[in-house]
């Protein structure tokens, strides 16, 4: 069986999304070098459930794309970039709230009575970041993987 270019530009678009879920998306790391905290994770390590259903629905969109189902390959496609979506703007909303969390914990610096509160929480306080290579190698497999599937009779195929 050979196949099409249409359907090895919908694979090379599900490999680029399956890539990105290996790649680090979050970061972690303390303010204080005495913690000694600091690392990443994966997309797959970071939001299990959400990670193991973009990584089944990109084999998903393989096996469609390999048997032909075009129709049934674009909504799992569509529902790759959906989850995406949403979970970006989930993780940037509570890394938002940890933050204001963080700053609100810490005194200001112009509260002398706090001085000890002030370098305890510095020691203790964590930055956490998203990797955006990550997300646009997710991203750009999920767009490129629909794009295909939408623009299909503008493919030319090689003969």
């Amino acid at each position: 069986m050979t196949l099409s270019r249409k359907q090895i530009a919908i694979i090379i678009g599900a490999a680029v999304l399956f890539t990105g879920l290996f790649l680090p998306a979050i970061s972690l790391k303390a303010n204080n070098p005495l913690a000694n905290i600091a690392g990443s994770s994966n997309y797959i390590q970071a939001d299990q459930a959400y990670g193991v259903i973009l990584l089944l629905l990109s084999l998903i969109v393989v096996a469609l794309a390999i048997v032909k189902k075009f129709q049934w390959a674009f909504i799992a496609a569509v529902g790759t970039l959906g989850i995406l979506v949403f979970r970006l703007v989930t993780f940037l909303t509570d890394i938002s709230k940890f933050n204001s969390l963080q700053s609100s914990i810490n005194p200001g610096p112009f509260s002398p009575e706090f001085d000890g509160v002030i370098s305890m929480t510095q020691e203790i306080a964590v930055g956490i970041s998203l990797n955006w290579i990550s997300w646009i190698v997710m991203f750009a497999g999920s767009i490129i993987t629909i794009v295909v599937l939408l623009r299909e009779d503008k493919i030319r195929e090689i003969k």
